[in-house]
């Protein structure tokens, strides 16, 4: 059955522009987590108990 869809599938360039979107989008957000700074960090894992700390 597979071999049946696969047979009248003439559009490899899609399968191709999938992978590489997909492969682009997960460099870039793995250079985007890698270039934040530690403090950036540091001040967004704060930031659910600064809200319980407000409300107090």
């Amino acid at each position: 059955m597979k071999q049946e869809a696969l047979l009248y599938f003439t559009d490899t360039w899609l399968t191709l522009l999938g992978l590489v979107l997909f492969f682009s989008f997960f460099i870039i957000m793995l250079i985007r987590v890698y270039s934040l700074k530690k403090e950036y960090f540091e001040m967004m894992s704060k930031l659910p108990f600064k809200e319980l700390e407000d409300e107090r």
